[in-house]
């Protein structure tokens, strides 16, 4: 399943949560003789107040939760921004470019490791030999700070 698949799945589960824990505070609220409450419902003002209180709190989280979720989505949206404008509109495919690359510098075909070193010297600037170990740590300590040597166009 994909990420954007089991999100969906997470922020539907979260919603059904917060929809429920909010009908439970109103019934809380509202039909105490259904949870057993007739004692408390009897009890006159104190009751009522504790019965407020308890759906309030219900309620609370409930609400807490759905802000959570969209607080969540708008940072993700405001980390895409900046990451956009840090290293450029095409960001993630160059990193998996690189990573493809990496993995293609353990191929059994020379041809393959050779062109595949010569598209991330082009890619990175960076002019290591032909070991996978070495630009493998390279890639390690510098992918979250990668940026393509030049800015292109697209970029």
């Amino acid at each position: 399943m994909s990420d954007s698949g089991q999100r969906n799945r997470a922020g539907a589960a979260d919603r059904a949560l917060a929809i429920f824990l909010f009908l439970v505070g109103l019934w809380v609220v509202f039909a105490p003789g259904f949870l057993g409450w007739n004692d408390l419902r009897d009890r006159g003002l104190e009751s009522a107040v504790l019965r407020l209180l308890v759906g309030s709190l219900f309620v609370f989280v409930s609400g807490t939760l759905i802000e959570r979720k969209r607080t969540q989505r708008a940072l993700g949206d405001v980390h895409e921004a900046l990451n956009m404008l840090v290293y450029g509109r095409n960001y993630r495919r160059d990193r998996e470019a690189v990573e493809i690359l990496l993995r293609a510098l353990r191929s059994k075909d020379a041809e393959v490791r050779e062109k595949a070193w010569k598209s991330l010297r082009d890619l990175t600037g960076c002019d290591f030999a032909l070991d996978p170990e070495v630009w493998e740590s390279w890639w390690k300590a510098n992918e979250r700070r990668f940026a393509l040597k030049s800015k292109r166009p697209d970029a």
